[in-house]
């Protein structure tokens, strides 16, 4: 169960532990960020979720009892507060008088200078905005301006004028201007190159005929010439420019509404139908008891639409989607055309249908079920969104408590039974890094494909063990024997050779010691600022967050702090002076009962940074790591221990 499955229940119990007792939000954000930590790494354990869910509510809670609390007391103990939450934490480096007043100065430097530029910026805009209307205002219009005209970026080309017919007379034919009768296909027909001049069309179906005339003018808008005339079919041609349209049909004095709403009789002259705006419309047009209902798209070019409607029976689903060669499915069955210009009419016999539709690249929106009426077209909009791009790493069959790191920030952990995943990682190039405690790294890079799933196993998450130092004698067989029951070998060392750079992270392990010895590295701080110093810091003797001891190089100073239960105290400061990323050498010495580190510069002697002696903690029982904040990165190189 969770109790068998995590090493220690320690951590947890600290973690709740300190929400219970915490004084300010900050530290229970510190206990939230733990906790998640946690969550992480025993992810696919129930019990472990269970119980990590139970401490993560006593954290919220806590919380909103403080802010709470906080709102409702007076104004002395708040401030009283806010002294007490204003206690600089160890890793926050101080500044001196001098170091604020030239923080000051530096960012009075560095405002004017953005003033001046952002002036100097406006006053360009200003004069680019005004030239081509003092142009304008002072060339006469009856003759081309001398000068050459300001050069703007192209807008793309507008759509063309089209006409458009759709009709259910299917299987038929359509004839263009007295032209080869030609089959449609699945009753749609759209013509974009119009030729000056009065044209005709005539479709022709098993039951029913229909033909018209239209006018093209020289700027290509075609407009409606004359009634059509049809046998068995209800024609409608509807005219639409500028916001406005113009319907005509054969039916004598038909009954038409508009979004539900009557509109007037269309005559022999027709109807005209103001503000159409820019989106589509639901119209209906009435004879007696004949009644046909059709969806006016909206078009940005002008536009003679044709509706030919014969099958009192039938009826049409118009699919809208604002993207072309989408696929749609009608229960379940792929229909054989995709959409064109953002939409695509299907006629159907009247009954309930279920459509759904899919285009590579977008997530497939929720299907939909319509019922399609006799004599009526309906309406059906589905939403299409980008799919996100990203690509998914899967850890499988490594060591549980393996922690993966991606472009040297850490991922996730393996659970308990090997495995984890990473499902937001952005494609392209990638460093992934596998670490454990007294192993040694492995470092890849991958290249992840949009929709990738990447899975590491087998070999490549296999850690090699931390090198064994072999100059020690081996112990009589009977010690050596019982060596082998316990918890930690005698004679481990390890080392990781080379070079790593980390950033961000908080507390980062590197070790255990379990034995006492000695650790060798080089570290340099990266990342700095301009009013501060690279700072490097590790630690050793971590029990938890609320016990550990951190040594820091900030440039000026070497110095050691003690974090006990909670509490803080300067063990001890001394002068080193060392440039913002320099490398420094260090060598720390951990035993049960004290550690002790002293550090130096490469061309600079050995500075002790003092001695932290034990109250009954076994410090070899700690962790041995880097605290790296957020923004900050450092290299480190070579690091070895070696047990005594």
């Amino acid at each position: 169960m969770f109790q068998e499955k995590i090493p220690s229940l320690d951590e947890l119990k600290q973690i709740r532990g300190e929400a219970a007792k915490a004084t300010s939000v900050e530290t229970l954000r510190r206990c939230f960020e733990q906790l998640k930590t946690l969550r992480q790494a025993y992810g696919d354990d129930f019990d472990a979720a269970v119980e990590i869910a139970a401490v993560q509510h006593e954290i919220v809670e806590r919380g909103r009892l403080l802010r709470e609390q906080r709102a409702e007391a007076p104004a002395e103990p708040v401030q009283a507060e806010a002294e007490e939450v204003a206690e600089i934490p160890p890793e926050v480096e101080r500044l001196d008088a001098k170091n604020w007043q030239r923080a000051i100065y530096i960012g009075l430097f560095f405002a004017t200078l953005l003033f001046a530029a952002f002036f100097y910026l406006i006053q360009t805009a200003r004069r680019l905005n005004l030239s081509p209307t003092v142009a304008a205002t002072t060339t006469p219009s009856t003759q081309p301006p001398k000068s050459e005209p300001v050069e703007t970026v192209a807008a793309p080309p507008p759509e063309k004028p089209a006409v458009r017919l759709y009709t259910d007379l299917v299987p038929g034919t359509v004839t263009v201007d007295d032209g080869t009768p030609e089959d449609l296909k699945d009753g749609e027909l759209t013509l974009d190159h119009l030729d000056p001049g009065e044209h005709s069309m005539k479709v022709v179906g098993r039951n029913g005929v229909a033909q018209f005339t239209y006018q093209v003018q020289e700027n290509g808008v075609p407009s409606i010439a004359g009634v059509p005339k049809a046998s068995n079919t209800m024609a409608v041609l509807v005219e639409t420019a500028d916001g406005k349209a113009r319907l005509v049909t054969n039916a004598e004095n038909a009954d038409v509404t508009l979004d539900g709403k009557p509109v007037g009789q269309a005559g022999a002259d027709g109807l005209t139908i103001t503000d159409l705006g820019k989106t589509d419309h639901l119209l209906q047009v009435t004879e007696g008891k004949d009644r046909q209902r059709f969806v006016l798209t909206y078009a940005v070019p002008p536009t003679l639409t044709v509706y030919v409607k014969s099958d009192p029976n039938a009826g049409a689903v118009v699919v809208m989607t604002k993207q072309d060669g989408v696929e749609v499915y009608i229960d379940d069955k792929l229909y054989r055309r995709q959409t064109e210009a953002g939409q695509l009419r299907i006629p159907l016999n009247a009954g309930e249908y279920t459509l759904r539709v899919h285009k590579p690249g977008f997530i497939d929106p929720p299907p939909a079920t319509v019922t399609v009426k006799k004599a009526e077209e309906t309406a059906l909009s589905f939403k299409l969104e980008a799919a996100p791009q990203i690509a998914t790493l899967q850890v499988k069959g490594a060591l549980p408590g393996t922690m993966i790191y991606v472009d040297k920030d850490f991922a996730a952990a393996t659970g308990a039974d090997g495995l984890a995943t990473i499902p937001n990682v952005k494609p392209g190039e990638h460093t992934i890094e596998l670490r454990r405690d007294q192993a040694l790294p492995k470092r890849f890079e991958r290249t992840f494909r949009n929709g990738e799933l990447l899975v590491l196993s087998g070999p490549d998450v296999t850690l090699e063990r931390a090198v064994v130092d072999t100059s020690t004698p081996a112990p009589p067989a009977a010690a050596a024997s019982a060596a082998q029951n316990t918890t930690a070998p005698q004679t481990n060392s390890m080392q990781m050779d080379g070079q790593q750079v980390r950033r961000g992270g908080g507390f980062v392990a590197y070790h255990v010691p379990r034995v006492p010895g000695h650790y060798s590295f080089s570290g340099q701080a990266r990342l700095g600022g301009i009013l501060k110093h690279g700072k490097l810091q590790w630690y050793a003797g971590y029990l938890d967050v609320d016990n550990y001891i951190l040594f820091s190089v900030d440039g000026k100073h070497a110095s050691v702090r003690e974090v006990q239960n909670g509490k803080t105290k300067e063990v001890s400061r001394i002068p080193f002076e060392a440039d913002s990323n320099t490398w420094v050498q260090v060598d720390l010495s951990v035993r049960p009962n004290g550690i002790d580190a002293r550090v130096r510069t490469p061309d600079g002697a050995w500075s002790d940074m003092g001695l932290v002696p034990s109250d009954g903690r076994d410090f070899t029982q700690g962790k041995v790591g880097f605290y790296i904040p957020d923004k900050d990165e450092i290299a480190v190189s070579n690091f070895r221990f070696s047990a005594r």
